[in-house]
Formats: C-alpha cells, structure tokens, sequence
C-alpha cells in the first residue's frame, strides 16, 4: 500500500481494517525513495517514476557492463551478434514501463487562463540522461572503436538509438497500438470519456494524438474456404500463369461473370493518390466499369481490398438467375489469401464484407497476373489509376483512413525523431567525420559484418580517433609512432596515398582509372570503399597496409634497445592530407 500525494511531507499512515488486520505503507532501505511495485512497474508516492527509471537502468546497466567486457578492438564475439543482444537485453529492459512515465518533452499547462493548454516542459531531463547512459555504455561494446570516440557517431556506427530517441520510439509504438486496439479494451474507454473543460489531457490522451483515427479491428470467426491453403500462384512463372488464365477465361460462357479489380497509390505534386478500379465482364462482353479514390493515408493493397468489394457488389446488382458462376481476378496474392482465409487488421470492414458475400453466392477467386497482358486487367489498371486522379470518394469507410496508412505515418514520425536528434548532434562532430556526409538510421549497419579488427579500421578512418599522427599530437602520446612506413605522417586518409597500398593498384577493388595523387581523388576512392565494408575489406587484404607496418613496428621495437622511437626515418610532409584542404 502506499499514499499518492503531491505534499512534501512524508506522512504516511497505516490503514487499519479490521482488529486483526492492518495495512502498512511500503517502506525502503536507506536513501531510496519508497515504492510500491505492481506489474513491474514502480509507483512512488508523487508520481515521479524517479524509482522506476533507477530500478531498469540500474538491471540494464549490469547486462551493458557484460557486453562491454566480451569483446575488445581486437577479440570477442561479432560487433553485429553484440548490437543483437543489446537490442534484446538491455534496450528492452530499459524501456520496460515508459509508456507509464514518458510523455515527451512537453505536456499541456495545468494553469488557468491564457496559459491553459500551453506546453510546458516535464522536466524529465535527468530520467531521460540515465536511460541515455545506458544507451552509450551498450554501444561502446558493441563497437571495437577507442573510448574517445564522440558519443553521437558511436550510436550512429553501431545502428542503435540514444536515449530520448528510443523513449520516443516507445511512445510511437504506443500510439499506435492504441489506435489498433480493440474497441472493448479498458484504455479505448478512457480515451472516449470526455475530458472535462477544467482538465488537461493525460499522457494516454496526448500519445493518442499523435497518430491519425484509423476503424478499429474486430475480433472475429476464423474464416476457411476452398484453396484457403493453397498458393494463388500455384507455383507457376507470371508469363506461365497469365497463358493459362487467358485460355480459361476464353472458353467462359456468357453466364459467367468475371470481376477485374485492381488498385494504384501515386504521387502527383508531392501529393499522395490511392484508388481503385474494377471490370465486370459476362463472357467477354464488357458489361459494367467503375472507380474511386480512397483515403490517402492508405496503401495500394487497401485499394486492392477496397475495389474488390466495390466489383463484386456491382456484380451482384446485374446478377441474373441464368448466371452460373461469379470469378473474382485479383492480381495481389497478398490480397487472395484474405479473401480465402483471415481478413488482415487493415481493411478489416472490406475483407469481412466479401466473406460474407462470397459465402452466400457462388464466387470464386482466381489470380490473374498484373502487367501481362490480360484484357479485364489492364482495364482495372486504368480505371484504378483514373480513380486516384480524379479524387471522388464514396461516403462510406473507404474515405477513412486505414491501419496500413497510420502504420506509415508512425514510421514516419519516427523517422522524423532520429533525423531531428541526428541533425542535432551533427553539429558538434568534427569537420572530418561530418565530410562524409554520412546518414543514420536505427538499423544494423552492413559494417557490422566485419571482423573486429577490420571494423576498428574503418571506424578509426571515419572518425580519426585511432592510430593517427594528429590524435597521437592531441592527447599527448609522447611514445606513439607517428610516421607511416614510408616517412609520411599516419593519417585517415593515407593509406590510399601510401605506397605500399598503390604498389598493389592493379588489384584494388573499385579501383578508379589512375592511382589517387590529389586530396580530392582520394577522398571520392576513401568515400568508395568506405561505403561499402565489403571493397574496403578487400582493399585491405590486397594492400595489406596495416599488416605491414605492424610487421616493421614489431622488428623496431624488438631490434632497437633504446625502446620505441619516433620514426623509421625523416619525417616527410603529407602532401596528401585531406585536413589541409
């Protein structure tokens, strides 16, 4: 048990229920703050989850600690195993219950008159640090790179989201699972009460503002029909499936009706255009055509759906007794394996509408393959596109928006998210790294795949944190070896100008049509390889720059008694340096 008040006090009475029973408040050891835990989530006494964000940080933090110790610059297990086992421990963990504490940066005013409705901070910057931390601390070990690396292009190179990004995620993925829930689920009946003029709206009501209203799924029968588990294609080439399906479809007597729908999305002046088109054929007489538009915050498949259903209820307004048979020729398989069997959440209301249509009359469903030629087809093709352009909806729930379509839009929220923290960072990175012009996007980096070693390389070449004359000059490494092999001085981009790597130019990878001799040439061959780890590991093996002047460092410091020098020989000027252009 315990008191939920916002005082200062910490007054905290018993609860006495009967003589024989008495309820305490939950009580804590030492300086933590008191808190009762209930679903794994802890609640103290002024609802400030400060226990709650110690409690997961501190469990992330020892499995964080863990994966930093498996692995080096040099040994442990693959850096894209390690970025796997962070996504699934320690990001998990930390997050585990945001959704209860973490409402964004801003959140309506609780104040009266004109401040009403103003957004004010949460002030919950320090939870959002701790969570931050953690973030770091797992992709430091995840990344063979040296510990002065910057923090941004450490969660940037290992594909993982820094702190506030990741509650931010959290808080997406939120909203919209409380757009797809059920429609009898406790929290959809708290968001349809009617907030009162005197309340501010709560972290649930905000976090359902952040995605568009979408027609909630329904918990329906299992639905099976024939060739429910059956491949639309059967296993046949679309130009063998389209052969087949125009030799059936010639033979039909007039009293078959066919049904061709198709579905398109386009963009047309930066805007979105989904529609729909549909052809009813008796035999191979045209006998009926229709098209529309559907909400934009949709998808072709939903077209697909959506004019399908349009076709066959047209159909079975010219139905005539003598009418044998309906075939509905649907070009999406995706779409065919709804209709025969479940509906998807998307779209739900159309599948649902054409199972019970084809379960009443005799409708069969066939795949005709799009873009092969096949007349009805081609016909929806064009109504489908003709119907996006023109825009006219129905007024019914094809003007809505769909589960596919909001699905998109938290993407792309979240998406802004990453790109509004990277342009930030950005910023404070050094002018070498940002010269690579380089993206970032919460997945696994291709780089990942590399050995360790060669993974260090690259990522000592990007952010020239490593074994660099100017870093050595930085932090004051008075014992460092500053020269490459050949007298110049070791910097990212040297090991293109180096020669011992053009001695072996006839066999780099990607190689361009003359050895690199300006600052520029290197950089586009650098930006090249760089890009893709596969040419860079190669140029490596083909070089063997690094092994080389491993091999010499090695014979120096063993043959020379008076420990490590500076340099195999006269230092010569780089000519080459990137970081004097």
């Amino acid at each position: 048990m315990i008191h939920l008040s916002r005082k200062r006090n910490t007054n905290a009475p018993s609860i006495r229920v009967s003589p024989e029973l008495t309820i305490t408040p939950v009580t804590a050891v030492g300086d933590e703050q008191p808190a009762l835990r209930w679903l794994g989530v802890w609640i103290d006494r002024k609802l400030s989850f400060k226990r709650h964000v110690a409690e997961r940080s501190t469990k992330a933090l020892k499995v964080a600690r863990h994966i930093k110790g498996l692995a080096g610059v040099r040994f442990g297990p693959p850096a894209a195993s390690l970025r796997k086992a962070v996504v699934t421990c320690v990001q998990s963990s930390l997050l585990y219950g945001s959704e209860v504490w973490y409402g964004g940066r801003r959140k309506p005013s609780a104040s009266h008159g004109y401040n009403r409705n103003r957004l004010v901070s949460t002030r919950l910057g320090p939870l959002i640090e701790k969570t931050n931390k953690v973030m770091v601390l797992a992709a430091r070990g995840v990344l063979p790179a040296w510990r002065t690396a910057p923090t941004a292009s450490v969660l940037r190179d290992a594909g993982l989201p820094s702190g506030s990004t990741a509650l931010e995620h959290a808080r997406i993925r939120f909203a919209l699972r409380l757009r797809t829930l059920d429609a009898a689920h406790p929290l959809v009946r708290r968001l349809e009460t009617p907030i009162l003029p005197w309340q501010r709206a709560t972290k649930l009501r905000c976090a359902d503002t952040l995605i568009p209203y979408a027609p909630r799924p329904v918990l329906a029968q299992p639905h099976f029909s024939p060739g429910c588990r059956t491949d639309p294609t059967e296993g046949s080439t679309k130009e063998a499936a389209a052969e087949q399906f125009n030799t059936w479809w010639s033979q039909l007597s007039d009293n078959t009706i066919t049904v061709f729908s198709d579905g398109s999305e386009q963009y047309k002046d930066g805007a979105k255009l989904v529609g729909y088109g549909y052809a009813i054929y008796r035999g191979q007489s045209l006998v009926r055509t229709g098209s529309g538009a559907i909400n934009s915050i949709s998808h072709v498949f939903d077209a697909e759906a959506i004019g399908a259903l349009k076709g066959l209820q047209c159909a079975l307004e010219i139905l005539r007794p003598l009418d044998e048979h309906i075939w509905m020729c649907i070009d999406s398989t995706s779409v065919i394996w709804c209709m025969r069997a479940n509906a998807s959440n998307t779209s739900q209301w159309a599948f649902l509408e054409c199972h019970a249509l084809i379960d009443q009359f005799k409708v069969g469903i066939r795949w005709s393959p799009g873009h092969m030629g096949i007349e009805g087809n081609e016909t929806a093709d064009e109504l489908a596109d003709a119907g996006a352009n023109e825009g006219r909806m129905d007024d019914d729930r094809s003007a809505e928006p769909t589960i596919s379509g909001i699905g998109t839009t938290a993407r792309a929220l979240a998406d802004a998210a990453t790109s509004d923290w990277w342009s930030r960072c950005l910023t404070g990175l050094s002018a070498s790294y940002r010269k690579w012009g380089l993206g970032y996007s919460i997945a696994e980096p291709p780089e990942l795949r590399l050995p360790r070693t060669l993974l260090h390389r690259l990522l000592a070449a990007r952010t020239a944190h490593g074994d660099f004359a100017q870093y050595h000059r930085r932090f004051g490494h008075t014992d460092a070896e500053l020269n490459c092999l050949c007298g110049y001085a070791k910097t990212p981009e040297h090991l293109v100008f180096c020669e011992i790597s053009q001695r072996k130019f006839h066999a780099w990878p990607a190689k361009p049509e003359r050895p690199p001799s300006r600052p520029k040439e290197g950089r586009r061959y650098m930006s090249a390889i760089l890009a893709h780890p596969k040419l860079f590991e190669d140029f490596l093996t083909v070089t063997q720059y690094f092994a080389i002047n491993a091999r010499a460092q090695q014979t120096r410091d063993l043959t020379s008694p008076g420990g490590p020098q500076q340099s195999y020989g006269l230092p010569r000027q780089n000519r080459h340096s990137l970081t004097a252009v």
